[in-house]
């Protein structure tokens, strides 16, 4: 991946002299800074998970906000979360930043992740104190007790957030979203005596450095798997600053939806519409037009 870029302009205004073999200073910097804030934080949060159920979010949303300041992820928000009640976040995935970027944003809300990124290392202490429900999907033996854990966060009023596509992209299109995978929607409509909300989220990363993101920088923030995590870190943590936009949609319920494939329809259908606008407008506008309209109907955080 590294031979497609050669220049500082197709980096969108990095330094030429970076290198993705190496660290840059401003990696080097962002690392000691993660682990000076991380230490502490994580200590506090590893507490309040096992002592606390109303207020384990406090510490998580915290350290997720504060990465994104290290990170230099600029985020700016669309519309507002659901309030009021255990919610559905149904989200199209790009790669590890929409943990951190969403993790500081939706209020006692956990992740629903695949069982095997419980194991990764320091993603998978990151997502355990973030009271994370792992899933196996190819165990069916594993299925009653995954859904007594759904059904148990749900009825303690926390809300969860899912990324149906079931695998991360490159940013540029959304997924089909699998129905299967809003099993977890029926499941959590009952446990909430069907009154659950399900919001469909569209993340899209915008800009790099003042500069519209192009299709041949995506790889710098989509992580697809076909690049080591640790490089691909090391790559981001070289960057100086990205944008990214949440735009939330208006929520449905299971009942409204009509069954689990035309809910999955539904948010599909939202999230990618939100990419098209996202991207569409970066694109057409340029970000010195486009910063201050966005500024004056977004929240920036």
């Amino acid at each position: 991946m590294a031979e497609n870029y050669k220049t500082a302009e197709e980096y969108g205004g990095l330094r030429s002299n970076f290198k993705v073999e190496g660290w840059t200073l401003l990696g080097l910097i962002r690392v000691s800074s993660i682990i000076l804030v991380s230490i502490p934080v994580f200590s506090v949060q590893a507490i309040m998970v096992r002592m606390s159920h109303s207020r384990w979010w406090s510490g998580a949303g915290l350290w997720h906000r504060t990465m994104c300041r290290i990170l230099g992820l600029k985020v700016r928000i669309k519309g507002a979360p659901r309030r009021g009640g255990p919610v559905l976040y149904a989200s199209n995935h790009i790669g590890w930043l929409d943990i951190i970027v969403l993790g500081g944003r939706l209020e006692n809300a956990s992740f629903i992740a695949k069982s095997e990124m419980a194991s990764w290392g320091f993603l998978g202490t990151m997502c355990n104190l973030h009271k994370t429900i792992f899933v196996n999907r190819t165990r069916r033996t594993d299925a009653k007790r995954q859904a007594d854990r759904l059904t148990s966060r749900i009825k303690e009023g926390h809300s969860l957030i899912l990324f149906p596509e079931g695998t991360s992209t490159d940013g540029v299109r959304v997924e089909r979203f699998k129905s299967s995978l809003f099993s977890v929607a029926e499941r959590a409509d009952e446990a909430s005596d069907h009154t659950l909300q399900i919001q469909p989220v569209t993340l899209a990363y915008t800009e790099m450095n003042g500069m519209p993101l192009l299709r041949s920088q995506r790889p710098l923030v989509a992580w697809l798997g076909d690049v080591e995590l640790f490089d691909h870190l090391r790559q981001f943590l070289g960057l100086a600053r990205t944008v990214v936009t949440i735009e939330f949609h208006e929520p449905i319920t299971l009942e409204a939806a009509g069954c689990r494939k035309d809910l999955a329809r539904y948010c599909e259908e939202q999230v990618s519409a939100g990419l098209e606008r996202a991207h569409r407008l970066e694109m057409r506008m340029g970000p010195r037009i486009a910063q201050p309209i966005a500024a004056a109907a977004d929240t920036s955080v």
